[in-house]
């Protein structure tokens, strides 16, 4: 396997950062990537996070992953990347002050555009489009806790496609207690997903961890987070072993429902908690003068639901989502459900 400057040769690990783009003053972007090559045929998994500079519980599971992956056990190939966004991570942003804009938004890129819209161009092309599946890290930052498995919609539950096939065990196998997708176009279409899977990649998205003191709380986010890794591997039969879960069950939901924080700013406090069910008409939430404690909004529960994301709990200015609610769309069952993916056509 070679990526740009980078080649891993059977059996072995290398290292070295992908040549992307560079900004008027010279700052160039370049990406960080870990090449696993195993010694045995197989598929291509690539595990990136960071690719929102402030999301890094993955980044921190991917390096301990690549610490302990010996390639001669390997069957495939991973490319490991802990960092996308170098600008946005190195100043703790979601997005890229080069530009303004959101690396993960931008697939397949232009070659021509802004710095953050040629990063995207070399990084789909040369990395992205190279893989079979993909695991993107995200977490809730300093904004708040979440934990679950995130996957696009699929177009038709009851004639599914190849790739959401495929989809739909990584999933369940990855190993977490829940899952969830938005239906259509609930934060706007997504260019970028819809152009990684016309390539052909089967990606699901991590949203782990996050919140105040996230480190010091975080260490069994980032076990799990590197147990999935090595259950997407298992799963695709890239290595051996038992799978590792949280429990046999993974519940699907549908996350029909998101709170959007009312027009007036001011300190959120969160009536209601991460995996809580609340009924509708339940106060999720409210916003209160931080100063006075003048009560200055209040966000009532819609529907019967359970909380998926827990929430931002402190002062909150302008448009934000402040909490998603789902119903359980299904449940999964890991001890009935086959859970390998095979990327051989003639298998």
């Amino acid at each position: 396997m070679r990526i740009g400057d980078i080649e891993a040769r059977p059996g072995t690990k290398a290292f070295g950062y992908l040549r992307t783009a560079a900004s008027r003053s010279g700052l160039s972007p370049d990406i960080p990537i870990h090449l696993i090559a195993g010694s045995a045929p197989g598929p291509t998994l690539l595990v990136q996070g960071a690719i929102h500079g402030a999301e890094i519980i993955g980044t921190i599971a991917i390096l301990h992953f690549v610490r302990k992956i010996d390639p001669r056990s390997l069957r495939g190939t991973v490319i490991a990347v802990p960092v996308v966004n170098r600008v946005g991570f190195e100043l703790g942003e979601r997005g890229s002050r080069i530009d303004g804009k959101d690396i993960s938004r931008l697939f397949p890129g232009n070659p021509r555009g802004s710095v953050s819209e040629q990063v995207a161009h070399v990084y789909f092309h040369e990395v992205v489009a190279r893989a079979n599946a993909m695991i993107d890290f995200h977490a809730g930052g300093e904004a708040g806790y979440e934990r679950y498995v995130l996957f696009t919609a699929e177009r038709d539950p009851a004639n599914l496609t190849d790739l959401e096939r495929k989809r739909r065990k990584l999933v369940v196998a990855f190993g977490l207690d829940q899952a969830a997708f938005f239906p259509p176009d609930t934060f706007g279409a997504n260019k970028a997903k819809e152009a990684i899977e016309g390539a052909g990649v089967v990606q699901f998205t991590l949203e782990f961890g996050g919140g105040t003191g996230w480190f010091k709380n975080g260490a069994d986010n980032v076990r799990d987070a590197e147990r999935g890794i090595w259950n997407t591997l298992k799963a695709l039969r890239m290595v051996d072993g038992p799978f590792e879960a949280d429990g046999p069950l993974c519940t699907i939901y549908n996350a029909s429902v998101v709170l959007w924080k009312p027009p007036v700013d001011g300190l959120f406090i969160r009536k209601k908690g991460f995996g809580e069910f609340v009924r509708a008409g339940d106060a999720y939430g409210i916003i209160q003068d931080p100063y006075t404690g003048r009560l200055l909004a209040e966000m009532p529960t819609p529907r019967d639901a359970t909380v998926i994301p827990s929430g931002q709990e402190w002062p909150t200015v302008g448009a934000t989502s402040i909490g998603i609610l789902g119903a359980v769309d299904r449940v999964e069952d890991r001890r009935t459900t086959d859970l390998y993916v095979s990327f051989d056509e003639t298998a």
